[in-house]
């Protein structure tokens, strides 16, 4: 994987059905897992499920909760723990995006890649933007070598508060 490159081709579409409350993977690949994070705290709230049937679902969610995408490789046996951090004031417009759905799918606006930022001897990677940009960082709570690498993460996070 080229760390460096924004993976806007990826094959992968990340999709919220407002009812029942389902987040769906259009395009899982085979060798990647996707996972569920707590937008507000950046908690890991299930675990990662292998997109090996081209699809992943995640059913029955909870609808007061936003929740955060996450895609790893290297899946293996282990059940791999991480949390997200955004490092910069950011609002999350779910609920103005679903009101204005007609109650229709739809695609979560933003994917962020995980950068190698050189200091991953504590397991700390940068979310990094389609600019290049840091917004965050991701900790990998579970060390267990070089593998799985979280690699994106899909989420509703649009804007810097910051800038209103």
């Amino acid at each position: 994987m080229n760390e460096n490159k924004f993976l806007n081709d990826s094959p992968e579409q990340v999709i919220l059905i407002p009812s029942p409350r389902t987040i769906r993977i259009q395009g899982a690949c085979a060798n990647r897992a996707y996972g569920l994070f707590d937008s507000e705290t950046g908690t890991q709230v299930t675990e990662f499920k292998k997109g090996t049937d081209g699809k992943v679902e995640f059913i029955g969610l909870d609808p007061s909760r936003h929740y955060d995408v996450g895609a790893i490789e290297g899946l293996g046996d282990d059940k791999p723990y991480f949390a997200i951090v955004y490092t910069r004031p950011m609002r999350d417009d779910t609920d103005t995006i679903l009101k204005n759905s007609g109650n229709l799918p739809v695609e979560y606006p933003e994917r962020y890649l995980i950068k190698d930022n050189k200091n991953n001897s504590n397991n700390i990677f940068d979310i990094v933007d389609d600019k290049g940009d840091k917004v965050g960082e991701v900790a990998k709570l579970s060390p267990t070598g070089d593998k799985p690498r979280f690699i994106w993460m899909a989420t509703f996070k649009m804007k810097d508060d910051a800038k209103n």
